[in-house]
């Protein structure tokens, strides 16, 4: 890819594919300069410890079968003794992967990441360069919907983000065992992670096609199925265990990694990783055999979904506590009627929409059509005709998956309404049944 660069406030824009090279002599592939120095700014955003040369190799290997796009931000003018200038001051990432929209429709989406600012360079409206040019870069290749995920609640909602999905992490307890209700069906078998290679992609793929609000994942989570990253470091993890569930049939339809969390840790606890099931009985299944595990007495599992069936699938459904609730997946709509062309619907009806967006790519008035539960909408020519339902953005987007309500939003005061007619009549076209699941941090 050839490298575009451009300067703003004298900073050096860069964007660039991650790039390992394989030295001759060398056992290893390893990344060139550029990359290195990238990863080693992104570390230091999140405060961890540098990634090694090998370290840096397999994410970026990764990086590239996901193809994503590097940007860094580079001070050349930075005055001594500041870190090298090859260093980035800022880092941003993109890709693209689907979003499941219902009804297993899958909308290409531009997704953000790895966003970093060092604090010297603070306020100088790095950010908003960077999220701005990404967000014209997904407008420009007709991609109507950017996604991200983000570690403070308060940054991109002026960017016309708003969180569409949430995570519940879950404390069980297993002591003595997991007293499912149900009889047993299939079974569960124990496989070394090595044999998720295809495994895990694949039964991946059904859970992402069968559940609303999943994104794709990327190569990484592979990787990490495999043992080939752990949770922190970029390396092989010899502490993860795998283990898959088989229907009556022999046909895989779930899998699980875990690990030992340590004798250290009262009460003893097994920490899931991943766990990925396209059938009920799978689900079940997994959790009947985590709970099997001799001496453990307690399973904490950060990404279970808000309407999760577990407590109910237990005599004693006491034995499920959620800890924490965390929103996941952030979603910003680039394109309205592209966008709510593509979602799914389980009432007709029409509804007229002004949108405000603080970028302007979306401000306008738009009517909304189903029928047949498909929607079309058309763009209005002017503001004449009086909106049922007047909203930004990022409200917008928190809709879209159905994971937050018409009602909520309007009693909330956050947007303003014709009529409580068209409140009820919004509801009945924009609310969905159950909330989106997401699993894949990215």
């Amino acid at each position: 890819m050839k490298t575009p660069t451009t300067k703003t406030n004298g900073l050096r824009h860069e964007l660039f594919d991650a790039e390992v090279l394989s030295a001759a002599g060398e056992a290893e592939p390893a990344p060139n300069a550029r990359t290195t120095n990238w990863f080693r700014a992104v570390r230091t955003g999140f405060h961890a410890q540098p990634f090694t040369t090998a370290e840096v190799a397999r994410i970026a290997a990764s990086y590239r079968v996901d193809g994503r796009r590097l940007l860094g931000v580079y001070d050349d003018d930075a005055p001594a003794p500041s870190l090298d200038p090859s260093i980035p001051v800022a880092t941003f990432a993109e890709f693209n992967k689907t979003l499941n929209t219902g009804a297993g429709r899958m909308l290409e989406s531009h997704l953000i990441t790895v966003v970093t600012v060092r604090p010297s360079h603070r306020r100088r409206g790095i950010l908003r360069r960077m999220m701005t040019d990404s967000l014209d870069r997904a407008r420009a290749a007709g991609l109507p919907m950017a996604a991200l995920t983000a570690t403070e609640g308060t940054i991109y909602g002026r960017f016309g983000f708003g969180p569409a999905t949430t995570l519940d992490t879950v404390r069980v307890d297993v002591k003595g065992g997991l007293p499912v209700v149900a009889k047993p069906e299939g079974t569960v078998i124990a496989v070394d992670p090595s044999a998720l290679v295809e495994l895990a992609p694949s039964l991946f793929e059904a859970f992402h096609a069968a559940h609303r609000g999943s994104i794709g994942r990327q190569h990484a989570y592979t990787l990490r199925a495999t043992g080939r990253l752990g949770p922190e470091e970029a390396k092989d993890d010899p502490a993860l265990r795998a283990a898959v569930y088989l229907d009556a049939d022999g046909v895989p339809r779930g899998f699980l990694t875990y690990a030992f969390a340590g004798w250290e840790k009262s009460p003893l606890t097994m920490d899931v990783r991943d766990l990925v099931a396209t059938t009920a009985a799978a689900r079940r299944e997994l959790w009947r055999y985590l709970g099997a595990h001799d001496l453990i007495e307690r399973v904490v599992y950060g990404a279970a979904a808000p309407d999760d069936p577990l407590p109910w699938s237990l005599d004693d459904p006491r034995r499920v506590a959620v800890t924490e609730t965390e929103d996941l997946l952030w979603l910003r709509i680039l394109d309205v009627p592209a966008a709510l062309g593509a979602r799914e619907y389980i009432a007709d009806g029409s509804l007229r929409l002004r949108i405000t967006d603080p970028q302007g790519y979306t401000t306008g008035s738009y009517k909304l059509v189903v029928d047949g539960r498909v929607g079309c909408v058309e763009t209005e020519p002017d503001d004449s005709q009086p909106a049922d339902l007047e909203l930004d953005i990022a409200l917008l987007s928190s809709l879209y998956l159905g994971g937050t309500g018409v009602r909520t939003l309007a009693e909330a005061g956050r947007l303003r309404a014709a009529s409580d007619e068209a409140v009820d009549r919004a509801a009945r076209l924009l609310d969905l049944p159950g909330a989106p699941y997401a699993i894949n941090g990215f």
